[in-house]
């Protein structure tokens, strides 16, 4: 959620990502995976590793078969509630089952969600992760949003529990004021503050049992985001 040092944060996810998404089924796809030359990997959107394997929430490695672009929608209810659009630009959404990210990425983010879910008796093989961001190879927008849902849970325990883990790893954490009545939280990604990107906070927002992320360096498209999230009036 957070990137590293890469001035296009989603083509990095597209390129790496995607490509893992779709390993070992070649002839699934007939759309190749846009490709991006960036350097180092995301925290917060953090890059699939390249011995990882992306599968979807039923465990299999096969994309969507409606979906041209071969991306996975293992959960479209949990895509429904990313926005669909930002700074006018329309985003690619895509489903998988959280441990298959996890599985497949790299960057210390994904190492928080296993002891955040078992605070809720939940493992990274219990719930989905969607995603939405601007897959086009050139001339994007550095924005990604996820979504988790972990069933029965609240808001606040949710976004709580999140801190409560992101801080106990070393990762500064405070309230923003963003959107009124959508209580949101900046989790700091050090490494990459240290490194000099400016990409290194991620803001965090729960509602219901989804616990939402978005990474951005454009505020802007943060708020519009945030505004889009449910509750939408």
């Amino acid at each position: 959620m957070i990137l590293r040092s890469c001035t296009k944060p989603s083509k990095l996810l597209a390129a790496a990502f995607v490509a893992v998404l779709v390993a070992g089924c070649a002839n699934a796809r007939t759309t190749p995976a846009p490709t991006h030359t960036g350097a180092t990997h995301s925290v917060f959107a953090a890059s699939p590793s390249s011995t990882g394997s992306g599968l979807t929430a039923s465990g299999s490695a096969n994309p969507s078969a409606s979906d041209p672009s071969g991306l996975p929608h293992a959960d479209l209810a949990l895509e429904a509630l990313l926005p669909s659009v930002v700074g006018n630009v329309t985003l690619s959404k895509f489903s998988v089952l959280l441990s298959a990210y996890v599985a497949s990425t790299s960057g210390s983010a994904s190492d928080l969600f296993a002891p955040w879910l078992l605070k809720f008796g939940k493992t990274t093989a219990d719930v989905d992760i969607a995603i939405a961001t601007d897959l086009r190879p050139t001339g994007g927008i550095n924005f990604v949003a996820f979504a988790v849902e972990v069933p029965g849970a609240s808001a606040i325990a949710l976004s709580q529990g999140y801190a409560n883990v992101a801080a106990a790893a070393g990762w500064p954490v405070k309230s923003v004021s963003i959107v009124h009545d959508k209580a949101t939280l900046e989790v700091i990604d050090p490494v990459a503050k240290a490194a000099g990107s400016t990409l290194f906070a991620g803001y965090v927002y729960a509602y219901n049992d989804v616990l939402y992320t978005i990474t951005t360096d454009d505020a802007s498209l943060l708020l519009e985001a945030l505004i889009k999230l449910p509750p939408t009036s």
